[in-house]
């Protein structure tokens, strides 16, 4: 009995070291954290040494017998598995001035979000990826405290599921012609050089991403990446079957994204980075209704969305070393060819402006104990301009016509632990631009928007 009991108890153990060093350890290894339990309890006078051989036989026959060990992750096909997560708590103060008379929006808000992944990497440069996280909206997963403790709102949902193939020595027929490949399919992180103000960092794209890039392009230090993205924003029911029941035919809408890139490192610690992007959004016809898979469009603030966007942006980034700190001053300048037609569409009065721009400076960076970093930023969006639905959520309730700083600060406390604070101010552009929301008017109070304050606390950690 004292056997078995034993055997079974190492095995237990023997497992958890498996899990932990699952593909970094080897059978000769696993064996030897074996040998020195055993010969350890032999010490204590736990084991004999007749006993200790004969659990080492067993152990050694059913380690070889169960594939993989004791602890088997995913097929044999998996070479390699990356569990990680984090987690956030956050105060944010909310403020929206009116400017017409209606009530201005003032709030409170105390909030927490959780994200847990996995990256399997498969043979052949193949990987794959998925992670869990709090909150349904496309541009943010924090979820309210309340409720008296409830847990009907900590339900958890899919934020990342996807397939990849990345490689440094692609090929065709044998023939070498790029020094980087990568594509992914499914609901991925997106792979542009987009700032907040231009991409929301909470939302993942649903389609298909690819990268292509060359190093040392004509003369060394110079790389080039081309991008390029084909996402489905609505996919919507425009089945005969579902026309002759009474529903209306929608259409299908699509996000197109095309970016060039050149950054230039003139040394380790100083770059030059220019990109390029055109971003097209087609215009369909989509309703909570009309929609497979039946729900409405769901954003962290209460926006109506605006499709059919032809932007040209040029993001611009220059990054040096000073004071031993890492800095980065970046910007960018966008114009909406079809801003006119968007005015048309949603109703805007005096029309709509076309142009959004960005200037960035941050110093430092909170990535390991005792860092820290500052920035301060400036946004100009005019009504019309850009997409309500992928500029950035906490900078001005995500509506138009705006124009204002962003001020944040960040420290390490540990390798794992931060906090920091951030603040995002604006104010209206014009006063007079319409009457519908993608120029700072909520369409369905006709409030017009002024002046807005966003205060965010956080202590965030990973794990």
């Amino acid at each position: 009995m004292k056997r078995e009991f034993i055997r079974w108890g190492l095995a237990a153990g023997f497992a958890a070291v498996s899990a932990v060093g699952a593909f970094a350890q080897q059978a000769g290894q696993q064996g030897a954290v074996g040998d020195g339990l055993i010969d350890a309890l032999v010490k204590k006078g736990v084991l004999t040494y007749q006993e200790a051989e004969d659990i080492r036989t067993d152990l050694k026959n059913e380690y070889q017998a169960t594939p993989g060990g004791f602890l088997t992750v995913g097929s044999p096909a998996v070479t390699g598995l990356r569990l990680y997560g984090d987690a956030r708590l956050r105060y944010q103060y909310n403020n929206i001035q009116t400017m017409n008379g209606t009530p201005n929006h003032d709030q409170d808000r105390y909030r927490y979000r959780i994200r847990i992944g996995a990256d399997y990497t498969f043979a052949e440069n193949w990987k794959a990826g998925v992670r869990l996280e709090t909150a349904t909206k496309s541009d943010s997963t924090n979820q309210d405290f309340g409720g008296y403790f409830s847990k009907d709102g900590d339900s958890i949902y899919v934020g990342l599921a996807y397939l990849e193939y990345e490689t440094k020595t692609p090929s065709l027929f044998g023939n070498s012609f790029a020094d980087y490949f990568d594509l992914r399919a499914g609901k991925h992180l997106q792979p542009f050089t987009l700032n907040d103000m231009l991409w929301d960092s909470d939302i993942n794209p649903e389609g298909f991403s690819e990268q292509i890039g060359w190093t040392d392009v004509f003369t060394d230090g110079l790389g080039v990446t081309l991008r390029g993205g084909e996402y489905i924003t609505s996919n919507s029911k425009n089945d005969t079957g579902y026309q002759n029941t009474g529903g209306t035919k929608g259409s299908d809408q699509f996000l197109f994204v095309a970016q060039a890139e050149a950054k230039y490192s003139f040394d380790k610690n100083t770059s030059l980075l220019v990109a390029p992007a055109f971003i097209k959004e087609t215009n369909g016809l989509a309703t909570g209704a009309n929609q497979d898979g039946g729900a409405i469009f769901d954003k962290q603030n209460n926006i109506p969305f605006v499709g059919n966007i032809d932007v040209i942006t040029i993001p611009v980034q220059f990054g040096w070393k000073m004071w031993d700190l890492p800095n980065k001053a970046y910007g960018s300048w966008g114009y909406n060819f079809s801003a006119d037609d968007w005015a048309h569409q949603v109703g805007l009065v005096n029309g709509g402006g076309n142009q959004l721009w960005n200037l960035g400076y941050q110093i430092g960076n909170a990535s390991k104990k005792g860092t820290w970093q500052v920035g301060i930023e400036w946004r100009y969006i005019e009504a019309g301009a850009y997409s309500t639905w992928l500029q950035d959520s906490d900078w001005a309730a995500s509506y138009q016509n705006q124009q204002g700083p962003v001020l944040s600060a960040k420290y390490a406390f540990t390798d794992n632990i931060s906090g920091g604070v951030t603040w995002f101010h604006s104010s209206p552009i014009k006063d007079n631009s319409g009457v519908t929301a993608v120029n700072g008017v909520t369409a369905s109070s006709g409030a017009k928007i002024g002046v807005t304050d966003t205060i965010q606390v956080d202590l965030s950690w990973k794990f």
